[in-house]
């Protein structure tokens, strides 16, 4: 129950220091729930809190940028996000590419970064790097159990279970099943630091 209440006071912490918070407190709950809910795979893949902060900041950052426009409060446009009120929001870039057989050439993770520090893009790609390295060497061990392409849907295209579930040809509680997998395997092999 510690580790739940240290990660929730993580994320508590850099949403309130995101700059997309200030102006848009009342939805401080949302934020956190969202990005809760989508930094748990990467909870459950490392016990050590500060290990995984760096990428926790560009989920939190990601579930804020969602429920803003889950809310109405910006859309996207040509020039990336912009609020309602037409104040654009900054764009930021820090892709790490993967290669691969079955989903063509390469793909790129783009995850959004909330903060313009060199040192913070370069250990935020670092991270996402070896996460992207780990399930592409996993895949490789096991290409039946489809977990590279299970990732590449459910975290570079966003589906949700249900729709990978129908774009695979496996059962829904199939897909939930692999993806908790991948995620101990992940874990495993970052702890092991075969990356």
């Amino acid at each position: 129950m510690l580790l739940v209440e240290e990660q929730r006071s993580l994320i508590e912490k850099i949403v309130r220091g995101n700059k997309n918070f200030r102006g848009n407190e009342d939805l401080f709950e949302d934020f956190c729930s969202e990005a809760f809910q989508k930094s748990y795979m990467i909870f459950n893949s490392s016990s050590n809190i500060q290990k995984i902060e760096s990428y926790v900041s560009k989920v939190v950052h990601t579930s804020i940028l969602s429920v803003l426009k889950n809310s109405g409060r910006i859309r996207r446009s040509n020039d990336g996000y912009v609020p309602t009120k037409e104040i654009k929001v900054p764009e930021f870039n820090s892709a790490v590419t993967v290669k691969t057989q079955p989903l063509g050439p390469d793909f790129i993770l783009d995850f959004p970064d909330p903060k313009d520090s060199a040192e913070e893009i370069l250990i935020t790609k670092d991270c996402l790097q070896k996460i992207a390295d780990a399930v592409c060497i996993i895949h490789k061990e096991i290409p039946s159990q489809l977990f590279l392409d299970i990732f590449y849907l459910r975290y570079v295209k966003g589906l949700k279970q249900t729709e990978i579930s129908k774009s695979l040809n496996l059962s829904q509680s199939e897909i939930s099943k692999r993806l908790m997998q991948l995620s101990k395997l992940i874990s495993n092999f970052l702890d092991n630091g075969k990356s």
